[in-house]
């Protein structure tokens, strides 16, 4: 008995279907988009804290209990050294104004900016009551848009308890979510858990990148300052580490201030050298770092391991960090699919499996 021909494909419905669902597609986007750096960092979060997760997982035996202290102890980790920078910068800067007013008062401020290269002429023509009006000003104006102020850090607070409510079940829901995006991939479970396993690798070596270039900037500028005879030299590599990480920032925040009192004090050669490691420092050796340690682990070549990097902080802002790297890597990952798929290709079943879809 023959089976029964199969109905003929209903194009119009299929066609009305997918421009259906493009279109809520777009929406969700849309819904999502203010989002997008609180999730995006709550999965690289949620992929480095994995390991913490499951010993504890394994010690309470609950799953929310679990996911929660998890949750608490990521929060922690970053939130602490944050505000304990951002207390001593405050701290410094408070210093800093106090000393500044001193100066200007006896009239040792206009001798310390004169000694400045390229300042000092422009500052002896400036007349002390002009630099008071422009001052005010300034500070008007910075009234005028305190409302921005408040509405940004809003928003940022906003994300950031977005980002902890999310990691919370990043941690606890893991295997379910994962699940679901392999059903959602128009992809055989092989082909699905390799894409999956090469996103992960994206947000790993972008997480362990980053740090890692953190660190050699802390530990190398906390030896430039100590060397140069400059204050604190390990709180400011602290300093140096925290600012390193968020990206838009970067240490440059510390040492060229620092840069400047040397040379304010004369010290030109210091000046000269703090200036020179902060450069090479920044432009070329944390590249380079960044690039070789985020390709090895991507199994990309450097070059395109930072050019995605770059490109996702341009494109995409602070997620960036993660979603560049991460594009590229799931693309690398759906191109070498179809490769084994097409003819002529190497069959799937000899492609190696991946490496870390065994340990989630």
């Amino acid at each position: 008995m023959t089976a029964p021909p199969r109905p003929e494909p209903d194009w119009a419905r299929l066609a009305a279907l997918a421009g259906l669902t493009v279109v809520a597609l777009y929406v969700c986007y849309l819904l999502l988009a203010p989002f997008l750096p609180a999730v995006a960092w709550a999965v690289a979060l949620a992929a480095m804290g994995l390991p913490l997760h499951r010993r504890l997982r394994r010690a309470v035996g609950s799953e929310n209990l679990a996911a929660a202290v998890s949750t608490v102890a990521v929060v922690l980790v970053i939130a602490v050294p944050t505000v304990l920078v951002a207390v001593r910068i405050g701290h410094e800067t408070r210093g800093a104004v106090r000393t500044v007013q001193e100066q200007a008062a006896d009239g040792r401020l206009r001798e310390t900016v004169a000694r400045l290269p390229g300042v000092g002429g422009l500052a002896a023509e400036l007349d002390p009551g002009e630099v008071e009006r422009q001052a005010r000003a300034a500070l008007a104006e910075l009234g005028r848009r305190s409302f921005g102020v408040i509405e940004g850090v809003t928003g940022a607070a906003l994300q950031a308890l977005t980002a902890v409510f999310v990691l919370f079940f990043c941690f606890r829901d893991r295997h379910h979510l994962l699940a679901a995006v392999g059903r959602l991939l128009p992809l055989p479970p092989a082909d699905a858990e390799r894409v999956i396993d090469r996103a992960d690798g994206a947000i790993h070596a972008t997480v362990y990148g980053t740090v890692l270039t953190s660190a050699l900037q802390a530990t190398t500028g906390g030896l430039m300052f100590w060397l140069l005879g400059l204050p604190a030299p390990v709180l400011w590599g602290a300093v140096m580490f925290v600012l390193g990480v968020l990206p838009f920032v970067g240490a440059f925040l510390v040492w060229v201030p620092a840069a400047a009192f040397l040379a304010a004090d004369g010290r030109w050669g210091a000046a000269a050298a703090l200036t020179g490691w902060g450069l090479v420092m920044a432009g070329v050796v944390t590249n380079a770092v960044y690039a070789w340690v985020a390709g090895d682990r991507m199994k990309l070549h450097p070059a395109p391991a930072l050019l995605a990097f770059i490109g996702g902080l341009a494109v995409f802002g602070v997620s960036g960090m993660v979603l560049g790297p991460c594009t590229l890597a799931v693309t690398v990952a759906l191109l070498e699919v179809w490769r084994h798929r097409l003819p002529g290709g190497a069959p799937v079943a000899t492609v190696a499996p991946p490496s870390a879809a065994a340990g989630r």
